[in-house]
């Protein structure tokens, strides 16, 4: 549950339960506001507790929400709310063609969608983020993953008057540098297009500022990435591990990446 507006789920017996009770329940929570208030306390009645799902999203911020869509949570993303106060997702567009460039990449691929995996090139020594469906981020130099899976504060409280340096957050956060050339490189989700199980999303290079840039970053274009279908089981849906990545051909103006699932034991940092 999303409150706010965000969305919810219910299982279909507990949905059945629920319409059995539902009218005589609503009248004890006239002071109640909205849906997801009274349909949780309703619930609450029964006995049944409240089930986190992180691929839930009541968005209560503004501004850039970059931040947030590049490390999403390892959870099929759900729902987004209140994108009518962020700005579009992608560049060069309004929000409504950016939400519909994201769903190419949704049609493709749903469960899939903004799912993060991180990869890295020893012999460059370049660290890569993969938002499957969104956007690319090469950092130069090693870059630990639990650092990269916290949120980067792109975006602004909800309300209007408090700061936007505001701490209050129910996530860790990390800071944006504010230097332009201590930030990663960016490449944005350009297309998408599939074939049987096989997906290939394509990246372009979203250039900002005039930074100097060691030679492989320099003159990379394009990111090109690889991936089968991803299809959870429910065992899998409550534990979910996240996939590794292979950069496969030598880094010119184009980079090429394979997804797939990690292997026993294998760690996803950079390699000796």
């Amino acid at each position: 549950m999303a409150f706010g507006g965000g969305g919810f789920a219910l299982s279909a017996p507990l949905a059945r339960v629920l319409a059995e009770v539902l009218d005589s329940c609503l009248t004890r929570y006239p002071h109640y506001y909205g849906s997801d208030q009274r349909i949780f306390a309703c619930l609450a009645e029964l006995g049944v507790p409240l089930t986190r799902e992180p691929g839930f999203h009541q968005i209560d911020v503004r501004g850039d929400l970059f931040g947030m869509l590049a490390a999403h949570p390892l959870s099929p993303l759900l729902s987004l709310h209140h994108m009518d106060a962020a700005d579009p997702i992608f560049p060069g567009m309004n929000r409504i063609q950016a939400l519909q460039h994201l769903f190419k990449a949704v049609n493709a691929d749903s469960p899939r969608i903004l799912q993060q995996t991180v990869c890295y090139e020893p012999f460059n020594s370049l660290t890569v983020s993969i938002s499957w469906g969104f956007a690319v981020q090469v950092f130069e130099g090693r870059q630990l993953l639990p650092d990269l899976i916290s949120l980067e504060r792109t975006f602004r409280p909800w309300g209007r008057t408090r700061s936007v340096y505001s701490s209050h957050f129910m996530f860790n956060i990390r800071e944006t540098p504010r230097d332009q050339c201590k930030r990663p490189v960016v490449f944005f989700m350009d297309s998408v297009a599939s074939k049987d199980s096989s997906v290939w999303t394509n990246y372009t290079k979203h250039n900002i500022g005039s930074c100097v840039r060691i030679n492989a970053v320099q003159k990379l274009e394009t990111i090109r990435v690889f991936s089968k279908m991803m299809d959870y089981d429910i065992e899998e849906l409550k534990a979910p591990r996240r996939q590794c990545c292979d950069i496969l051909s030598p880094i010119d103006e184009t980079m090429t990446i394979y997804i797939r699932e990690c292997r026993n034991g294998e760690v996803i940092s950079m390699p000796r």
